[in-house]
């Protein structure tokens, strides 16, 4: 399945309330929503209590804890009624899977997850999705109702795709940071893979001026690794190469491309402050994104 379909998308809806429940039984904090993923991210203290087995050690109050003699640690409630921003990646280098699903399926799914979360937790959503899309790129302004999270998801399903030149990540981001209010919160959704790293990187940091940012890289397994099985073409940004895969050399290479790039990635999300998620095309984006392991 190239494209996602509307129904598993609406569906997820029904999912959230089952995430929290799973959370609240896999952990006594207070934070259970979608800001715990990202804990710091959009929150706001609340109070203290005992600290219990499995707690985050780096949210211990040590005022509180030195004045009672026992561990205290601090609680914290998510931030409502903010602006939350999905950027979606919808070019064509999204349409591929050689697991379980496509990557733009994983990525619509992701959308859909983090959409109807942010409207459960009272926050009004909207975002960009650019890419294979009419015009290449679409804003929608972020409202406190299911309507606009319907249109991007609809958008996302559309097989009357508008094939043309890959829409760099940047450009989406740029965007972003000329309508997004202060305080916004922001979650790419991408694999990454087009533009150059420095030109991303340039765009986030304006971005993160006032914004908070929250980077989710969507992969396939091939992305890293390919199995010797002949010569295979490939779509490296504008280009289509042939790389033969039964040549040992080639294969190392393209591992170290990936390693290269991830580590790149990671790189850019630790100067940036702001958290990155890693999502396989295998895994089931609820826990990924909600459930506690």
């Amino acid at each position: 399945m190239i494209f996602p379909e509307l129904k598993e998308l609406i569906k997820l809806k029904t999912v959230i309330g089952a995430a929290n429940v799973n959370q609240q039984r896999s952990s006594s904090r207070s934070h259970g929503d979608y800001a715990s993923l990202f804990h710091g991210l959009g929150m706001e203290f609340e109070t203290v209590r005992p600290y219990v087995v499995g707690d985050d050690v780096r949210y211990i109050d040590w005022r509180v804890t030195a004045r009672s003699g026992k561990p205290q640690v601090k609680t914290f409630r998510a931030e409502c009624d903010r602006n939350v921003f999905l950027v979606i990646d919808a070019n064509a280098y999204m349409r591929f899977g050689t697991r379980s699903t496509f990557k733009s399926v994983q990525v619509a799914r992701i959308a859909a997850l983090l959409g109807w979360k942010s409207l459960q937790q009272q926050d009004r959503v909207g975002g960009i999705i650019y890419g294979d899309i009419p015009k290449g790129l679409q804003y929608f302004k972020p409202a406190k109702n299911d309507t606009v999270v319907l249109r991007m998801l609809r958008l996302l399903c559309d097989t009357n795709i508008n094939v043309h030149e890959p829409v760099a990540t940047e450009l989406a981001l740029h965007h972003v940071s000329r309508v997004a209010s202060p305080q916004s919160l922001v979650f790419v959704v991408s694999d990454f893979s087009v533009g150059n790293i420095k030109d991303i990187e340039k765009a986030l940091v304006t971005l993160r001026k006032k914004c908070t940012v929250v980077l989710l890289s969507v992969f396939d397994q091939a992305d890293r690794e390919i199995p010797a099985i002949g010569p295979l073409a490939a779509d490296y940004n504008t280009l289509k190469v042939i790389i033969n895969t039964s040549d040992k050399q080639a294969r190392n290479r393209y591992i170290n491309a990936w390693e290269t790039y991830q580590k790149s990635l990671t790189q850019l999300s630790k100067k940036i402050k702001a958290p990155l998620m890693w999502i396989d095309t295998v895994m089931d984006p609820v826990r990924a994104i909600f459930w506690k392991t």
